[in-house]
């Protein structure tokens, strides 16, 4: 089993994003319309791109760390169990303990103030080449449970030809609830996010060789949005200037409406939307969930309030190999 006490991938919890337009009622004509259905969706997408990414392989810490991570020394406690500390490149601290029983918890402390707490259930071996883990995180508002199910495919030593599957659900703040899965193989992950309010979230990655732990920033990923009637699809790629992250999101949907967008390393993005090559949007987004959509046709700037509802970025969830850059 590859899983080790400082790399078996702990999570912590994500929030689904509600979108509020908040748009005047004049003054746009049909053009509102397409800012309202598209615009605040595109900048939904862009922030699920933030929290995926540091969900599944800690992109935010490691492009906005100041510091290298710390890990304390092993402390074996009076019950037998052994504890070990880490402060992470954002500040991030926690207290990983293996148990007796085989279960380990981490208690996680954010820069913010905010606790979390994950469970590892004790990992059951097939005997061949699968390792399933079950997972529990809480904190004050939420919960999210999964399961991971991990084949070495006989090569223990060697992580470029496994395979991972991740499903679970999460319950969210304001009644929402979530079911997700996960699928990395063959040098590419595949995500699909479901949320009870109707939206659905995926993002198709191609990995790094040789151990295929982090996007392949040399090629193109790709996914999608769906909320209301309305697909956003959209292309993550670098630039010639930055090449080591994605640094630009272009998108598209019915009705010739288009976007294109520049990510900064924290995931902010800003740009403009187009209907038939005009015109129409200039939406910003923050990594904190907040967003301003500027309508060209409109006579003040409108703000979409991305996420308040559920204060999504305090309630995300990331793995630990994130808290522990480099992934596992």
């Amino acid at each position: 089993m590859k899983y080790t006490l400082q790399t078996a991938p702990l999570m912590a919890l994500l929030c689904t994003v509600v979108l509020l337009a908040g748009c005047s009622s004049g003054g746009i004509g049909g053009l509102q319309t397409v800012g309202t259905q598209f615009a605040p969706s595109q900048v939904s997408a862009g922030l699920y791109v933030l929290q995926w990414s540091q969900i599944l392989w800690g992109l935010q810490a490691r492009q906005t760390g100041t510091q290298s991570p710390v890990f304390g020394d092993p402390v074996f406690n009076p019950d037998g169990s052994i504890s070990q500390t880490y402060t992470g490149p954002d500040g991030t601290e926690a207290v990983i303990t293996q148990l007796l029983d085989g279960t380990v918890r981490l208690e996680i402390t954010y820069p913010d103030g905010r606790t979390q707490t994950v469970l590892q259930g004790v990992p059951e071996f097939d005997g061949v080449s699968k390792t399933t883990i079950d997972w529990e995180v809480t904190d004050a508002r939420m919960t999210v449970r999964y399961t991971t199910v991990v084949d070495d495919r006989g090569t223990i030593f060697d992580n470029s030809d496994d395979t991972a599957e991740m499903s679970g659900t999460s319950e969210l703040p304001g009644g929402l609830t979530q079911e997700f899965e996960v699928a990395t193989a063959g040098g590419r992950s595949q995500l699909t996010s479901r949320q009870s309010d109707g939206s659905v979230f995926t993002l198709d990655t191609p990995l790094r060789t040789p151990n295929f732990s982090a996007p392949d920033f040399a090629r193109p990923a790709t996914g999608t949005y769906r909320f209301r009637g309305v697909t956003v699809a959209f292309t993550l790629t670098s630039t010639a200037e930055v090449p080591g992250r994605w640094a630009r999101m272009t998108s598209t949907a019915a009705g010739g409406i288009s976007g294109e967008f520049a990510l900064a390393a924290d995931f902010a993005g800003a740009g403009r939307v187009l209907q038939d090559g005009r015109l129409v949007a200039l939406p910003n987004w923050e990594p904190d969930g907040d967003a301003d959509i500027n309508w060209v046709s409109a006579q003040s700037s409108q703000t979409a309030p991305a996420g308040a509802v559920l204060d999504y970025i305090t309630h995300r969830w990331q793995t630990l190999s994130a808290l522990l850059a480099p992934a596992a």
